[in-house]
């Protein structure tokens, strides 16, 4: 829903927010002049802190790694939010409301979408206990641990047996403005073009997003001869299986909050254990672990446990994880691996051990440095040959992770296990990241100015109101970027510096370059430096042009209109002509 956010009340929002203060309470700042400082949280800058913060222009930047943004965008790249998700931080720190277009075509289509399908997992619950099906289900939710509390918070249901059961239903009670609507429910046969139902004879997890509308749905079986075991709704507008993450919406809503989050296998696993009070699991949907998952999971908690089986499968489910961990983990988070005993699920090590014993498990599950080490090292003997080999595999390895202090530390311990000099370890990683950054700069768009036109884009960026000067209508004749910046400034109201940055993303380190040197100029000087820095620029371009011609009429190769040029722009200074200017003048 970012995209139907208007832009007046993100704006609101930022005017709202004092960056320096958000920041502050993530990432402990000093006020060194008229900037706040700490150590860059997005790369290693060492003990020299290079990251800044601007209370003025509510921004923040790293002179080492070049990472910059607003609020939002510190929310975004820090707690690893989406954009909604920082808007709502935002807006709820400041105590605003955020506004709800429902103009939006594609907003109307999800929120009947999300009518339908809380329509059907109505069907789905009112059918699960049904005569016919009673003591399967039953028996089956009973033998995976599953309580009858847990059934009616996650509200489970049951697709009955049938081609049609909740098409017909929808057709009997819904009008036929809704029937239209596809909400991956119903497919069209092919062979007779009838409609037919996609869940059937199946347990139904009404699957929902993180505010607790229902999304989609997974179906599973009952009988094993049944395929196949899991269905899962096709991905929509609405659903995104790659993204979401089953349980999160319970967790979310439990007043019981904690600050860690169990992945498990599958859905029924996650019932499991909310049935034994262990009310923080989570399931990702019969997918691997993404990094939109992970990032996802960081937004609300600390710490995430990987909860794999013993088996070889688990072990390789495990190494996916891990690398994928890397390139989501930041400073302040944490992640661990836990592996149950072979043959073992969650459910039956429950029955067998206790919520007590397997929270036990839990707290002593190996942290992802302890699981990285060892499943490097493992591979590897103590020949030079091997040590190489494990070296060049935790480089790789490390390229997924973001410069941080934790990787900075894994790099000492590493070196530590290895018997390696930390410096021979982090010499390619140095090269890596000056490559990195050379090329980020390339890619910056060269930007040639002078000195007083810089100075110019300067003030106005500080003071864009004063955009509208009559004086600087000069720039407007030329193809330039002084004449988009300007057509820029007079174009907008209320204009922010993180606005402009975003305007022009291609000159954004020229921008901020310009931005973070000294102003001498005062505010209430700024109008009338720009009009001396237009008229020294208009007085300079005379000079520069009467230079050219007086070279081209010594060449003997000018034009009698550049002679008609040179004779009027000596005549305009003739109180300050040199003897050699007045003998040219003399002479046209």
């Amino acid at each position: 829903m970012a995209s139907f956010i208007p832009d007046e009340f993100i704006q609101r929002l930022l005017d709202e927010t004092d960056i320096v203060s958000l920041v502050d309470s993530h990432v402990p700042l000093n006020k060194k002049g008229k900037d706040h400082w700490a150590l860059c949280p997005f790369c290693d800058d060492g003990s020299k802190p290079s990251f800044s913060v601007s209370q003025q222009k509510q921004f923040y930047y790293c002179f080492r790694c070049r990472a910059s943004g607003n609020a939002i965008g510190f929310l975004m790249n820090y707690q690893s939010h989406d954009f909604q998700g920082a808007i709502e931080i935002l807006a709820n720190n400041a105590g605003l409301e955020i506004p709800k277009t429902g103009s939006n075509k594609n907003y109307e289509k999800n929120k009947k979408i999300f009518e339908l399908n809380a329509l059907a997992t109505d069907f789905y619950v009112k059918n699960l206990f049904r005569d016919k099906n009673e003591f399967d289900v039953k028996n089956y939710l009973l033998n995976r641990g599953i309580n009858e509390e847990t059934i009616k918070t996650f509200q489970l249901g049951f697709a009955p047996k049938g081609w049609d059961n909740l098409s017909t239903f929808f057709k009997k009670t819904l009008d036929s403005e809704l029937q239209q609507v596809d909400a991956g429910l119903f497919k069209t046969s092919e062979k007779n073009n009838k409609v037919y139902d996609v869940f059937r004879n199946r347990i139904i997890f009404p699957i929902k997003s993180q505010r607790g509308q229902i999304i989609g749905f997974g179906g599973r079986v009952i009988y094993s001869t049944d395929n196949p075991k899991y269905l899962n709704s096709s991905d929509s507008e609405v659903f995104k299986k790659g993204r979401e993450l089953y349980g999160l919406s319970e967790i979310l809503k439990n007043k019981k909050r904690t600050n860690r989050i169990v992945v498990v296998e599958g859905y029924t696993d996650v019932l499991s254990l909310f049935s034994n009070d262990i009310s923080y699991a989570v399931a990702t949907l019969g997918i691997a672990t993404s990094k939109a998952h992970i990032d996802k999971l960081f937004t609300h908690v600390d710490e995430i446990v990987f909860c794999f089986d013993g088996d070889g499968a688990g072990v390789k489910a495990a190494e996916s994880a891990l690398n994928i961990s890397l390139s989501g983990l930041r400073d302040g988070k944490k992640i661990r691996f836990m592996f149950l005993p072979e043959g073992e699920d969650p459910s039956s090590l429950l029955e067998k051990e206790g919520k007590e014993e397997f929270e036990k498990r839990i707290e002593n599950s190996k942290v992802l440095s302890e699981y990285l080490f060892e499943n490097i090292l493992k591979k590897y003997d103590d020949s030079i040959e091997s040590k190489a080999s494990a070296m060049k595999e935790f480089l790789d390895t490390m390229k997924l992770m973001p410069s941080s202090n934790f990787k900075k530390i894994l790099f000492q311990e590493f070196s530590k296990k290895l018997g390696v000099e930390l410096e021979e370890i982090k010499q390619p990683e140095r090269k890596r990241e000056s490559d990195v950054r050379k090329t980020n700069q390339a890619n910056e768009e060269k930007i040639e100015l002078d000195k007083v036109s810089k100075s110019i884009i300067k003030v106005l960026m500080d003071s864009p109101n004063l955009s509208s000067l009559p004086a600087l209508d000069i720039f407007l004749e030329q193809d330039s970027f002084m004449a988009q910046f300007l057509n820029f400034l007079r174009s907008k109201e209320n204009l922010t510096f993180p606005m402009i940055l975003q305007a022009f993303e291609g000159k954004k380190q020229f921008l901020i370059d310009l931005a973070e040197d000294e102003n001498l100029i005062a505010p209430n000087e700024s109008e009338d430096y720009l009009i001396q820095a237009v008229n020294f620029l208009k007085k300079n371009d005379k000079e520069n042009l009467l230079s050219q011609l007086k070279r081209k009429y010594e060449n003997d190769s000018i034009s009698d209109q550049d002679k008609i040029e040179l004779k009027k722009l000596l005549m305009n200074k003739f109180d300050d002509l040199d003897e050699r200017e007045l003998t040219l003048l003399k002479n046209i």
